[in-house]
């Protein structure tokens, strides 16, 4: 598969950086345009509207802001959340006050441990207002003094969007990536794995399998795109993939599946098998929903630092100097040897349950003796038939057992003409 290499991920992330994100709003909207525009290729947008059930969650409202700042009593201006969106509580409900630091204590965050960056906070499920700031800057208010608090923003009834690419392949078997927007101005905790999703929609070209990429937003996306679409999902999976905190300057990693041997766990290892990588116990983005208990998706988290484990992670500090164009282009161009790879594998699948009866087909010798070369043969068969499951492909059963993959595709192809197994395809 031909791709541009050294693509210019920064002049994307230039743009779409300032860009107010949250679980809805018209920043998303904005963004996922910008997306389609960036890769040349038509994106579905489409949406959930405000308390669609999916599993045992509910679609929130939608959120529109328009400004929030503080002020003292001068009119000076303490921060003002067009100069840096995460001055404001994600999702705060609209507020126009007057009053002490004292009297809105709780609504007013820093953090003590890193006193020069305003941190990102949240309130999506329960009605609040807030705001966030350096520590540095709020040592320097006053107690007694009262400041205006101001937000312009309202909650209504309306939809969140996400968008969805389909590169067909041959077969409807598929490769999923996805990605989320729902974060506002950090660049490697959100914005870098939409940047190498949207490389991806640029440069990949159909194969024999299909290859969807979604951009939704962080868990309660990913949880309505599974209810939505959970019998294809179930049907045509092979291998998903999260891209998120992929330009930092760390090593590729990856988060395991919870039972980590899944076909996208077994190829990221084989591919890479020095890669970093963090049990589903320390999960915390989209593979958590993928792979939770009775869906159990082959379904893995690509980074580079984790989320959470990076000290710029969640503050101001994320900024465009943590992501790195060679760093960007690391992450795009082992994306691509993943999706290489399983697009060239071979996967069968056996067509029976149980063992087949092997003499019907004349696969093994009726007489049982020890020294009976065939019987070897026999066993090579009863072995590939017992790994025929969907999730190991020629190269894995070559390893598997120590034959090499040319002998392995000759004892596939007899099978197959047997009618015991076919490919996965």
């Amino acid at each position: 598969m031909n791709y541009k290499k050294n693509i210019n991920f920064i002049s994307w992330a230039k743009i779409l950086f300032p860009i107010n994100r949250s679980l809805t709003g018209k920043g998303n909207i904005e963004t996922l345009k910008l997306i389609e525009k960036f890769s040349n290729k038509k994106f579905k947008i489409k949406y959930f509207k405000t308390n669609e059930k999916c599993f045992d969650w509910k679609i929130p409202k939608e959120w529109k802001i328009r400004q929030a700042y503080i002020k003292d009593e001068n009119n000076n201006e303490i921060c003002n959340f067009k100069k840096n969106n995460l001055h404001v509580v994600g999702y705060s409900g609209a507020t126009n006050i007057k009053a002490t630091l004292i009297d809105v204590k709780n609504n007013i965050f820093y953090d003590k441990k890193k006193p020069n960056v305003v941190p990102y906070i949240t309130s999506y499920y329960k009605k609040f207002w807030g705001f966030c700031i350096s520590y540095n800057k709020f040592k320097k208010l006053s107690l007694k003094k009262k400041y205006h608090f101001f937000i312009d923003s309202k909650l209504f009834n309306g939809k969140m969007h996400y968008s969805e690419l389909l590169i067909k392949g041959k077969s409807n078997k598929e490769i999923l990536i996805c990605s989320y927007i729902c974060h506002p101005s950090m660049a490697n905790n959100e914005l870098s794995g939409p940047l190498v999703l949207t490389a991806l929609a640029k440069y990949l070209k159909p194969g024999k399998y299909s290859i969807r990429l979604i951009l939704i937003p962080e868990t309660i996306g990913a949880i309505a795109y599974i209810n939505k679409n959970l019998n294809r999902l179930k049907k045509n999976l092979i291998a998903g993939f999260n891209l998120t905190c992929c330009g930092d300057k760390s090593k590729l990693s990856y988060i395991k599946s919870k039972d980590e041997n899944t076909y996208a766990d077994k190829i990221v290892k084989r591919l890479f098998p020095k890669i970093n990588s963090f049990n589903f116990i320390e999960r915390g983005s989209n593979e958590r929903q993928f792979g939770c208990q009775n869906l159990n998706f082959p379904f893995i988290t690509i980074c580079r630092s984790k989320f959470g484990k990076y000290k710029e992670y969640h503050t101001s500090a994320d900024n465009l100097d943590i992501i790195k164009n060679k760093n960007l282009n690391d992450t795009f161009e082992k994306m691509i040897r993943i999706i290489n790879e399983i697009q060239d594998s071979i996967i069968y699948k056996k067509k029976s349950f149980c063992e087949p009866f092997l003499t019907k087909y004349n696969l093994i010798n009726t007489l049982s003796k020890r020294e009976n070369k065939h019987n070897k043969i026999s066993k090579y068969f009863s072995d590939i038939l017992a790994y025929s499951d969907q999730n190991t492909d020629e190269k894995e059963l070559s390893k598997l057992l120590k034959l090499k993959i040319s002998k392995i595709k000759r004892l596939n192809k007899i099978l197959e003409k047997k009618k015991l197994i076919k490919e996965f395809i």
